[in-house]
């Protein structure tokens, strides 16, 4: 079954789903609070997503349903599906674009602005020696949260964030998870074979794709600064736009940026004039800035200013800057370093492209420069040398990136991905440059190394290994850095890299644990991982809570694209690469509330056609667990049908989710199953008169107890009418209604018992269970059913359009077939069958009560009395006990069932003998011989346990009173004009007859 058609089936079911929400769920108010209503960031998520939902669902069915035959093709599919949520971002992100191009780009113009206009009031800053001091960003790093004012600039920068997200996953999956079947280390044997770089005369690119091969931390670091850089050119100003603000902000044309800087130039010019001078000014000259705040450098080459500390004219201290700030933007962006020396030499400025390595060939793509004999390790220490002694910011963060000085790069880094960008960068110089002194064929040796500071990030850093981990946790550590860190999408993308997705996942699952502790709905979705795992529930059972999560985490899952993106980054790995499964009830339990918080939200949206391939992806019996909280929300008979279709479809053990629901259904009922308050008795009769000679001093009652039915007695058979859609299943559908039914009668809720019969009765689960196994419908109840009807047969052969369950002629059983298929199932629904009889005799008492009343009251307005309708009643009521008293459940059986006999069977078998003599005088007089028949019962050595029943309830005593009263009635009989005359020779079907009542017979 395709997703379309899943989707067109489940059409009505959604509709549906929108009434269901006010049944199943508390309303929100204004003024409620998460604590207050778990459920209100959910509903607040419901409010803010879009057809992105449904888009997603179409991809996880199309993976869930194609790929199955191997773990190659599985691995395969999820790669295409990882592919189809990357697509999906960034044809969101195009459209987005043409909405909210102009907005965007204005926001991320006032960001470049305030840049700007910090770097232009900053004083340089003091080269000297910063070895092991902690960095100070000069760029404020709460520009990097700012949250944009119009809605569809945000719902953009989601959007990028998103992509930026997918691309990860891919790149994870990659680097780390390969398809399945392959040989990682021989591949790379075989790869490291063909790559040379470990000869003493091989291009210097040879050695740093060699390193990258055998050190697979270092080709992560690569790949995600490669990411890093992707996505700063994706979601950051261009380039171009920065220049453009720089131009603005400056009030300089950038084609004078050609000019160098050329109000200082003027400056020296005119003191040169006044002096009239054709050297060089003396450095001793106390040249002054035109605003007469500093002095002024007496020379114009590029290193002057550091040499003289002496600083430059205002605009071109400006343009100074903004140069540098440029090529750092171009760096971080990975721009080609082609384009940057192209970009410097367009600015009369080639060497400052000659001086960041621009102009070299010795560029791999998108690596660092590996000029000279040292593979551009004396290269790097230049840089390193020039970032300490840089004037600006941004002038030590370029030769930083270039050297791995990570302090003068963290000084212009502004949010987490530039962060980990410059730790990232720091870590792979490091690690290259110590592999250059320890390969197997030296590029630098030791003397030359201890000529030269290096500062080994990756010795700083501890255990290579765990580098990328411990990186994620300093940004979530390091102030400037802390609270981007602790956001929703960077906890996605920090769990990515750092290979803690099952952590981020488990702790969200807590977080969900606690926002529902509070949640006292019978349907929560939620299992604490605290809570026994033969038990498991939305509460914690201790009074200290063991396993926690922190407050964050609980952002992220009231986050609702952050969720979405979590719950499929999640099923990805679990179920399309096979990994964070786990063995541990507290883990499975917390890290599917992940999904499962998915799935509240899907049926608080309205879309719970959505649900069961949501649930199909959960651990266990999980999804039938959540499932059968789901069914109560859906009232419909063809809506039920269609959900259970669309459960089968996705493999869900349909049964025991009906079965879960059920269960669920009795204990929400509220009735005690402990027996503590199961009644002893129940109360049919009521006492007469001693003048009242209709009745043996008790009658049947005029009101019985426990006829009204509650909400959630109606839940309860509301639940059961799920099994009516299985017309294949009997087993369990025959366990629930008989639990159910002796629920009620264990606690004397007759109406409900009542209302269960008439909506699921055995008759009726008979036609569609024998339609659905033998071909056609009948009812397994009667006598001569278990043998095949062949006319029946024969018709079914010729249906044209078949029903929903008849079978094709093909799978018509053969005739024993169909007796096995009968028996098996008057045996499945035995027990049900006989209680359901005894619930109908309880009515069919309450029918005659009420037509005693009426025969009374037709009596004493002395009208015509027709006794048909009292007749009938009567002879139904022969008709059902009498099967009762001889084949009611052996008493070998469960204790409840004794119960039953005992709370219901002495009171029914005195009833009887109640209505036997009250008929002897509205219907005929011969009925009275009927009470007799119990005697004879009663005192059958067979019908031993209905002797046990009355000795052990005590009313064996009542039960003899009872037939006496009824034989001396019988022998008032005669005189009474009320009885009708019979022939007196007329006998019952056992022989029976008043005749020995009568005092003047002779023999």
């Amino acid at each position: 079954m395709s997703f379309a058609s899943r989707r067109s089936q489940s059409a009505a079911i959604q509709a549906n789903g929108s009434r269901a929400m006010s049944l199943m769920t508390p309303r929100a108010t204004g003024d409620l609070t998460s604590k207050d209503d778990p459920l209100q960031p959910l509903r607040a998520m419901a409010d803010r997503v879009g057809k992105e939902v449904e888009q997603f669902a179409e991809r996880v069915d199309h993976w869930h349903t194609h790929g199955n035959e191997d773990k190659k093709a599985k691995y395969q599919t999820t790669l295409r599906m990882v592919g189809k949520f990357r697509d999906l971002a960034d044809s969101t992100i195009k459209e987005l674009k043409k909405q909210s191009d102009a907005e965007n780009k204005g926001e991320l113009n006032k960001s470049v602005r305030r840049r700007i206009k910090t770097l232009a009031e900053l004083p340089n800053m003091r080269p000297g020696d910063d070895l092991g001091m902690p960095f100070q960003s000069v760029v404020p790093s709460i520009e990097s949260r700012s949250t944009p004012e119009a809605s569809n600039v945000r719902e953009l920068r989601q959007w990028q964030a998103e992509l930026a997200t997918w691309d990860l996953v891919r790149i994870i999956i990659e680097q780390y998870h390969p398809e399945p079947g392959t040989n990682v280390v021989a591949e790379k044997q075989a790869r490291l074979a063909q790559v040379g770089g470990a000869k003493r005369y091989c291009p210097n690119s040879e050695i740093w794709n060699r390193f990258l091969l055998e050190d697979d931390q270092a080709k992560e670091k690569v790949v995600v600064l490669r990411w890093l850089q992707q996505t700063a050119e994706r979601s950051e100003s261009a380039v171009e736009s920065i220049t453009e603000q720089l131009k603005a902000l400056s009030g300089k044309d950038t084609n004078t940026w050609t000019s160098g800087w050329l109000d200082t130039k003027s400056r020296i010019k005119q003191e040169k004039r006044l002096q009239a001078l054709e050297d060089p000014l003396d450095p001793a000259v106390g040249l002054m800035s035109s605003d007469r705040s500093t002095k002024l450098v007496t020379q114009l080459d590029p290193d002057v200013p550091t040499r003289q500390s002496r600083d430059l004219e205002k605009a071109d201290e400006y343009y100074e800057r903004a140069l540098w700030m440029v090529c750092y933007e171009m760096m971080r962006r990975g721009v080609p370093w082609e384009d940057i020396a192209d970009w410097c030499k367009e600015r009369n400025e080639t060497w400052r492209g000659v001086s960041i390595g621009a102009a070299y060939e010795s560029h791999p793509d998108g690596g660092p420069n590996l000029a000279g004999p040292t593979v551009g390790y004396l290269f790097r220490r230049a840089c390193f040398y020039a970032a300490r002694g840089a004037r600006t910011p941004y002038e030590g963060a370029v030769y930083g990136l270039l050297s791995g000085h990570l302090a003068r790069v963290e000084t212009v880094c502004r949010t987490w991905d530039d962060h980990l960008y410059a730790r990232y960068n720091s870590l792979l110089l490091s690690r290259f440059d110590v592999y250059l002194q320890k390969a197997d064929t030296p590029r630098v040796s030791h003397q030359l190394a201890q000529k030269f500071i290096f500062q080994d990030e990756v010795a700083k850093m501890g255990d290579w290994e765990s580098s990328t981990r411990h990186v994620v946790n300093i940004l979530k550590q390091q102030e400037a850095t802390a609270a981007e860190s602790l956001s929703p999408m960077k906890l996605i993308q920090g769990s990515l890299i750092s290979r803690d997705v099952g952590k981020l996942v488990f702790k969200v699952g807590v977080a969900i644990a606690i926002l529902f502790q509070e949640d006292d709905r019978p349907v929560n979705l939620i299992i604490d991982p605290e809570s026994h795992p033969h038990t498991p529930g939305p509460k914690t059972p201790n009074a200290q809570r063991t396993i926690t999560a922190e407050a964050y985490y609980q952002s992220l899952a009231a986050d609702p694209d952050a969720l979405r993106i979590l719950v499929h980054i999640f099923i990805t790995f679990r179920m399309g690469l096979g990994l964070l499964s786990t063995q541990r009830y507290d883990q499975w339990a917390a890290m599917d509330n992940v999904i499962v918080a998915y799935i509240e939200f899907l049926r608080i949206s309205k879309r719970i056609s959505l649900i069961p391939l949501y649930a199909a992806q959960l651990s266990g019996d999980r999804g039938v667990h959540c499932l059968a909280r789901i069914l109560p929300g859906i009232k419909n008979d063809e809506e039920q049908k269609n959900y259970i279709t669309l459960m089968g479809s996705y493999r869900i053990d349909v049964i025991s989710v009906i079965a879960e629901n059920c269960s669920l259904a009795i204990r929400g009922t509220g009735l005690d199953p402990s027996g503590a308050k199961h009644i002893s008795k129940i109360e049919l009769l009521e006492p007469t008169n001693e003048s009242d000679y209709l009745w043996p001093g008790q009658r049947i009652h005029g009101e019985f107890p426990g006829l009204e039915i509650n909400p959630k007695e109606e839940a309860m058979i509301e639940s059961l009418q799920w099994w009516n859609h299985l017309d294949k299943e009997s087993a369990q559908t025959f366990v629930d209604l008989q639990e159910s039914l002796e629920y009620f009668l264990l606690n004397g809720r007759i109406g409900a018992a009542e209302k269960l019969i008439d909506e699921m009765s055995v008759e009726s689960l008979s036609l569609s269970r024998t339609e659905a196994l033998c071909g056609y419908p009948f009812d397994f109840t009667q006598p001569g059913t278990e043998e095949q009807d062949d006319i029946q047969v024969a018709q079914a052969s010729r249906k044209t359009v078949p029903s929903r369950t008849s079978l094709r002629l093909s799978n018509i059983p053969s005739a024993y077939e169909h007796t096995q298929h009968v028996l098996n199932l008057r045996q499945l629904s035995s027990t049900y069958y006989e209680l359901q009889q005894l619930v109908r005799l309880i009515v069919l008492f309450r029918e005659w009560r009420e037509e005693e009343d009426n025969m009374i009251n037709l009596r004493d307005q002395k009208a015509k009395i027709s006794p048909k309708r009292i007749k009938e009643v009567f002879e139904a009521i022969q008709a059902t006990i009498g099967p009762l008293l001889e084949s009611f459940i052996e008493p070998t059986q469960e204790a409840d069932l004794w119960k039953i006999r005992k709370a219901y069977f002495p009171e029914v078998i005195i009833a009887y003998i109640s209505v036997t003599q009250a008929a002897a005088f509205f219907v005929h007089r011969d009925h009275a011989a009927k009470a007799m028949d119990i005697a004879t019962i009663v005192a059958d050595e067979d019908k031993e346990w209905l002797q046990r029943l009355f000795l052990e309830t005590g009313r064996m005593s009542e039960l003899v009173d009872t037939l006496a009263q009824v034989g001396r009635a019988m022998v008032r009989i005669g005189d009474l004009g009320d009885a009708k005359k019979i022939p007196t020779k007329k006998r019952g079907n056992r022989g029976e007859t008043l005749r020995i009542w009568d005092l003047n017979t002779r023999n």
